[in-house]
């Protein structure tokens, strides 16, 4: 059995990768995680927004959905081919995101769904995707209108 942790770093509407120095395989990212746009018409409580690692979309509170949303996306290739891939989370990934030059709320995102395992095609491919919960603060203070960016980290170990 082999095992190999990779992180992961989200930055600004786009995923890239840094590997440890014995990373047996690469990746590309195909999409980057992306909640849509949003209405949030009062913040007095806490509400948010979850998108599945299958695309499923679900909000509570006082959250609406514009426009859809959808998880990130992640190729990996050099693995070996029609073999099943074990994807453990090392540890949740919390940030705090702000528009940029703004005095708007700030949203905590929490990197929370991926698949347990998935098998690479004959190719040694495999397409994860990731998803993710955004929740706001619930503090009462506005949020603005803008694109909201921010960074996380999020490690996971790979075993096959």
């Amino acid at each position: 059995m082999f095992k190999q942790t990779m992180r992961f770093l989200y930055v600004s509407a786009w995923l890239s990768l840094m590997f440890s120095e014995q990373a047996y395989s690469a990746s590309i990212q195909q999409e980057a995680l992306n909640f849509g746009t949003l209405v949030i018409p009062q913040n007095n409580t806490l509400s948010s927004i979850t998108i599945s690692h299958e695309g499923e979309t679900t909000t509570f509170g006082s959250i609406y959905v514009l426009t859809e949303g959808n998880p990130a996306e992640l190729l990996f290739t050099d693995l070996p081919p029609l073999t099943q891939i074990s994807f453990n989370k090392m540890s949740d990934s919390t940030l705090q995101s702000e528009v940029l030059g703004a005095n708007s709320a700030k949203f905590s995102v929490v990197l929370v769904d991926l698949p347990r395992t998935q098998t690479s095609d004959e190719f040694g491919e495999l397409l994860l995707k990731v998803g993710g919960r955004l929740i706001t603060t619930g503090t009462s203070q506005s949020y603005l209108d803008g694109s909201f960016i921010t960074d996380t980290q999020l490690e996971i170990t790979i075993d096959y």
